[in-house]
């Protein structure tokens, strides 16, 4: 059995992204460390700091992952050349950071900040700002785009999830108000469902163009908030929760797997794949990057796929 690899870190970890043969982890001091997997262990390459505060979420963008994209509490959207690790651009907003996701081509970017306002960013223009909507009363908890980049979603701490058209850049539908903050907002199901984390251990499942009430709600761990949601293939998803436990699920049906791995009670901050697809990387609490082997998962899956075929084959007989 693979040995799992983990890294101890200088402080509190934030978000973690990985491109191609890149993986960097930002932290709550604002800096961001490039690290480097080998079989045996997770190793530091570089730390740079272009952030006075929490550098909450990090993206890598462009083909070869040239441009890593930062957001930070400092009201700041950081745009560095990833080989100079030098900082192109800083741009400001007028408050505190927290989703960021790539709409487009490298160039267009969207941000949620902690007063609820969403926007569009082309990094290309003078006046990068394409498109501002304080739609939200709270905080907005997480960004996805669908693969044309038109459709652009949005989670927030008042409980809705918000629809919007990226291109026209209009309000296409606000969902009604769960009973409690959604925290992720992942596109499943080869984009025809859409699964948001929530606040009590809950995943609310939409379907796609039906945005006002959910379709179908999957109890996850009572009282337990789902913190992350990483997409492990259109119907498995691997749960960052705030128990400190790495889960994952099967959906349709909704089929809870064996636990992946956890950072021992310390709340789950960032989920990724590592950059050779054959981990699962998780950050916590705990201060500890963590690498999971995905042998384990898929081995259940497999389990899972025979179990339901050997089911079927009865109910025809």
């Amino acid at each position: 059995k693979k040995e799992n690899k983990f890294l101890q870190l200088p402080s509190l970890p934030f978000d973690i992204s990985t491109h191609q043969s890149l993986c960097a982890v930002s932290n709550i001091d604002g800096e961001i460390t490039f690290l480097q997997f080998g079989d045996e262990e997770i190793t530091t390459i570089d730390t740079i700091k272009h952030h006075t505060e929490s550098c909450r979420r990090l993206i890598f963008s462009g083909a070869a992952g040239e441009t890593l994209l930062s957001i930070s509490s400092d009201k700041t959207l950081v745009h560095c050349d990833v080989e100079t690790r030098k900082v192109v651009k800083k741009y400001e907003n007028e408050y505190p950071l927290y989703a960021l996701c790539e709409v487009r081509s490298g160039n267009v970017f969207a941000t949620g900040d902690d007063e609820g306002t969403l926007k569009v960013w082309d990094l290309r223009k003078e006046d990068p700002i394409l498109m501002k909507q304080p739609e939200h009363d709270n905080f907005i908890s997480a960004l996805s785009v669908d693969s044309s980049g038109s459709t652009l979603l949005a989670t927030s701490g008042d409980g809705r999830l918000s629809v919007w058209n990226s291109r026209q850049r209009k309000l296409i539908a606000r969902s009604d108000e769960c009973d409690s903050e959604l925290l992720t907002c992942t596109i499943v199901h080869a984009g025809s469902k859409v699964v948001c984390g929530d606040a009590v251990g809950v995943l609310n499942v939409y379907s796609w163009d039906d945005w006002g009430d959910i379709s179908d709600r999957v109890p996850v761990q009572e009282d337990v908030s789902v913190d992350v949601v990483l997409e492990y293939s259109p119907d498995v998803l691997v749960l960052g929760c705030m128990d400190g436990v790495v889960r994952a699920t099967s959906l349709f049906p909704h089929i809870p797997l064996p636990h992946i791995g956890d950072h021992a009670d310390n709340a789950i901050e960032g989920l990724c794949l590592s950059p050779d697809q054959t981990e699962i990387l998780s950050i916590g609490h705990d201060c500890v990057v963590r690498a999971w082997s995905v042998d384990q998962l898929d081995e259940n899956l497999s389990k899972l796929a025979d179990k339901s075929e050997s089911s079927e084959k009865e109910s025809e007989d």
